[in-house]
């Protein structure tokens, strides 16, 4: 069986590149910048209203009993 060595893959270190470099805490661990994704909104106010108009109605005609009988009493 053979198998992928992937110690060595990376290249040589450059001298002065600080790219990858943060500041220490106290207890040596690094302080990395705050994440602040910019917001991707995936549908437009118009749709979301839509969607929610359609379910609404959706669910309000399961409220309505379409049958005069009880699902127990099918059960007999």
């Amino acid at each position: 069986m053979s198998k992928i060595d992937t110690q060595g893959m990376s290249g040589e270190s450059t001298e002065g590149c600080t790219d990858n470099v943060y500041p220490l805490d106290e207890n040596g661990n690094p302080i990395y910048p705050p994440f602040n994704p910019t917001p991707l909104p995936l549908i437009t106010p118009l749709l979301r209203q839509e969607l929610k108009d359609l379910i609404n109605e959706v669910l309000d005609e399961r409220e309505r009993p379409k049958y005069t009988y009880r699902l127990d009493e099918l059960q007999e």
